[in-house]
């Protein structure tokens, strides 16, 4: 099962970057960009399981995905099976870090 997703507004008492909604507005992804340019999830809430905040625990996503991701939301072009892979890849990178039966009980793993 694909990833759905979107671009959506931040909401001013969760800033970040940028917010993607996925699942048909199941789960929110919060995003801001590092340093270096990578992007690191600041927070992911999920329907049923509620927020988990990652900022300071998070690894950063590589620079390549990193870019690549960026690139597709300016173009508007979320609806990939690239994005999918770079989004399922990021949250297995870090599932020690989010809340791993919440990326399953969304098909987000």
């Amino acid at each position: 099962m694909r990833i759905r997703c979107r671009i959506c507004a931040p909401i001013p008492s969760r800033p970040c970057e940028f917010c993607l909604s996925l699942q048909d507005d199941s789960v929110f992804a919060d995003f801001d960009v590092n340093e270096t340019g990578c992007l690191v999830l600041a927070r992911i809430s999920f329907d049923g399981f509620g927020c988990c905040a990652t900022r300071d625990d998070i690894e950063a996503m590589c620079a390549d995905d990193s870019r690549a991701l960026l690139k597709m939301i300016e173009d508007g072009a979320l609806d990939s099976e690239e994005c999918d892979r770079i989004l399922r890849a990021y949250f297995q990178q870090n599932r020690d870090v989010i809340w791993p039966d919440a990326l399953d009980h969304h098909a987000l793993s």
